[in-house]
């Protein structure tokens, strides 16, 4: 059993640090190449789709099943779409148009969002360490916003715009699927939802040509282009693969890496500067996961502890 956490928490601290990574990795991406965020999409989803379903059949999983139900394939391409590629679009424009900081930022205001959908949708008022969990992302994102002066906006309305809509694509990305990965496991939906948002990108690019980004890569960037699709299609399994070993509660603590990890690698590699009250700002949206991840974290142990 000891063995087995130590695996765990090895999965979800590797698997949150290469997705912090590969933020300032995209950054620089952007930075060095002609390369847009339509065109990136284009190339990352579906090969990221391809390797997570050929994953999936080498471990005999049934990656072609749910293509035998109408009402489930439905809702696997509108999750493709408005679920996978709207919350990729706006997480990569966010980086695009600001930094890697704060579109992982942004993305961890994901599970604030869910809370208040959840409370609106059973009509129950919020328990007490998610009302601290709302109050605490509503000052990290002014302070992230503003730098602690609403006359000095560090980010630009455009930033911002992009930035809540990663945070509410994230939000339907979560909770569209939940029937269908009940019935036909996270990875094999997650894995066909990137191949079909990476379709329809391209269908809606017709600008796309890959003999002009052929051209347009050196062999440096085209190196980041793929390390970027392999970090992140690892950092997803290895968070998974970590929920065999911990509870949800200790994966959401961990995750909060992330935003650390993107923080550390962007001002000692990119040279990002941030201002005092934005890195508060950081700390109190990840202190709002951490509120949420208490009371589970609490039931959790309870339930350890308890006679059978």
């Amino acid at each position: 059993m000891k063995t087995s956490r130590h695996v765990g928490l090895l999965m979800i601290i590797s698997g949150a640090a290469l997705w912090g990574l590969s933020g300032p990795m995209i950054q620089w991406l952007f930075q060095n190449s002609d390369l847009t965020p339509s065109n990136f999409l284009v190339v990352r989803l579906p090969l990221a789709g391809v390797i997570t379903l050929a994953l999936c059949n080498l471990a005999k999983k049934n990656i072609f099943g749910i293509w035998k139900h109408p009402s489930h394939w439905s809702q696997l391409i509108i999750f493709g779409i408005f679920g996978m590629l709207s919350a990729q679009y706006a997480f990569i424009e966010t980086i695009n148009v600001s930094n890697a900081v704060t579109a992982v930022l942004f993305q961890f205001l994901g599970p604030i969002f869910i809370t208040i959908f959840v409370a609106m949708q059973t009509k129950r008022l919020p328990t007490m360490m998610q009302l601290l969990a709302v109050i605490s992302a509503l000052t990290g994102t002014f302070l992230l916003i503003t730098n602690g002066s609403i006359e000095n906006i560090m980010l630009s309305k455009k930033a911002i715009i992009l930035g809540l809509l990663t945070a509410l694509g994230f939000t339907f990305y979560t909770l569209h699927p939940v029937s269908l990965i009940k019935e036909w496991g996270t990875v094999v939906i997650i894995g066909w939802g990137m191949l079909i948002g990476g379709i329809a990108m391209f269908i809606f690019n017709p600008d796309f040509s890959i003999v002009h980004m052929a051209q347009t890569l050196t062999p440096n960037t085209l190196s980041m282009l793929l390390l970027v699709v392999i970090s992140g299609t690892l950092s997803f399994i290895l968070y998974i693969g970590s929920l065999k070993y911990l509870s949800a509660a200790e994966t959401s603590l961990l995750s909060s890496i992330e935003p650390l990890t993107a923080a550390i690698v962007s001002i000692i590699w990119l040279n990002e500067s941030y201002g005092a009250y934005q890195l508060l700002g950081g700390l109190f949206i990840i202190a709002a996961v951490i509120f949420l991840s208490i009371p589970a974290a609490s039931i959790n142990k309870r339930a350890a502890t308890e006679p059978v």
